[in-house]
């Protein structure tokens, strides 16, 4: 049975991955109801991931220092207050207080102040879960916080309907009522023992090579995620021929599927396994599969099957490279806050190239996708094989 505390941790988790879906899925309602410009929006949302993208490995490493949950209390407290002022500001441009030029450069200070908290939430839940639970059931325990974030992902627009349903700005409240709950789920967490946050005693077991090729599959298998959710709606209104209302609503509708179906596998097979090589190594085949299924049925239902092998391979790759670079007696705020970084900086290099390739070879929409896959599989050589492989296996009994 779950650890309480540690289902709390989950849900705080949760919260963070609901509340960044919700704001993405309200931008259209933004910009009709408060006249900001896509690109400003866009701005905006830029600005505050790079804040996240700089501040993880800095409130990771605090946390080593001075424990997690005054780390996470301040990151949330923050993040709340940020979201406050973001959601003042919109309703005020709605109700004709504020004009877009005088309201941007307050929006962006929110973004900062909102980017620079939330890299909190992350590497603080994840070294907290870790050092809260049992050293072998490290797979399990990072895996059901990924599915913790699918399942954010997968739920928010469901929470976000009712809202707009009833019309106006009243699905905003989502991005004030989140971190709120977020907060109060931390007060409610004991004080880690002084043991809990140890320092980095002992050399990583895993040899330099297969370190740096662990880190550069987190960032290719994020920048994998970012070029196809970018993807999704230019190819299915190019290559399935529908319409731009028809197109985002089926691309909302298969994020959704997406983030459950990931969340499935977490729950439901990740976290039997006793060893995280063997997810890694799924996640890696999974991963290939799921990518050649997808370009060679792109333009027929077959391409579902596709996207779902491939969401199974992120499932199974995410909790298995950070249960394998994770160590016992070693500082993990550092390592998880450096692995946000990592997955910050892949999105936004596989939004960016998945948008300037499209741009250019609308023709082989997955040939960014495609690269970015052949070189995660060989960057898998590199950390098993031949010394890597070596090392991997020993440490099926350190799990």
């Amino acid at each position: 049975m779950l650890n309480p505390h540690l289902r709390r941790i989950n849900g705080i988790v949760a919260s963070q991955g609901a509340s960044q879906v919700i704001l993405i899925t309200l931008i259209p309602l933004i910009i009709e109801h408060c006249g900001l410009g896509l690109a400003s929006i866009g701005a905006l949302v830029a600005l505050g991931t790079l804040c996240l993208m700089i501040a993880g490995p800095l409130w990771g490493a605090l946390s080593d220092r001075v424990g997690r949950k005054p780390v996470l209390l301040a990151g949330l407290a923050g993040a709340l207050i940020a979201q406050c002022l973001f959601v003042a500001l919109l309703v005020s441009m709605a109700l004709g207080f504020l004009e877009e030029r005088a309201a941007f450069l307050a929006l962006a200070a929110s973004r900062i102040v909102y980017g620079l908290n939330a890299a909190a939430i992350y590497p603080c839940c994840q070294a907290w879960a870790v050092a809260l639970g049992e050293q072998q059931k490290r797979l399990s325990i990072l895996s059901g916080l990924s599915a913790a974030a699918n399942l954010g992902r997968g739920l928010g627009p469901l929470l976000a309907l009712p809202a707009l349903i009833v019309g106006g700005l009243w699905p905003l409240a989502w991005l004030i009522l989140l971190p709120l709950g977020a907060l109060l789920l931390t007060v409610g967490l004991p004080k880690p023992e002084p043991d809990m946050v140890q320092p980095d005693t002992v050399q990583h077991s895993l040899p330099p090579p297969c370190v740096l090729a662990l880190f550069a599959i987190a960032l290719l298998g994020t920048a994998s995620v970012g070029q196809l959710q970018m993807l999704m709606g230019p190819a299915l209104q190019d290559v399935y021929g529908l319409s731009a209302l028809g197109a985002s609503s089926t691309t909302a509708l298969l994020l959704a599927v997406a983030a459950i179906c990931g969340f499935l596998v977490q729950v439901g097979l990740v976290r039997r396994l006793k060893a995280p090589q063997l997810s890694f190594m799924l996640g890696v085949t999974s991963l290939c599969t799921g990518t050649l299924l997808l370009s060679t049925t792109l333009g027929s239902i077959l391409a579902a099957i596709g996207l779902l092998v491939f969401v199974a391979g992120i499932a199974f790759l995410v909790p298995g490279y950070n249960a394998l670079l994770s160590q016992p007696r070693q500082r993990g705020g550092r390592l998880f806050g450096l692995l946000s970084l990592v997955h910050t900086a892949g999105y936004t290099i596989g939004f960016s190239i998945g948008g300037w390739l499209y741009a250019q070879q609308p023709q082989q929409p997955l040939m960014g996708l495609l690269a970015s896959v052949c070189l995660i599989a060989i960057c898998a050589v590199i950390a098993l094989v031949p010394k890597g492989k070596k090392v991997l296996k020993r440490t099926q009994y350190d799990y």
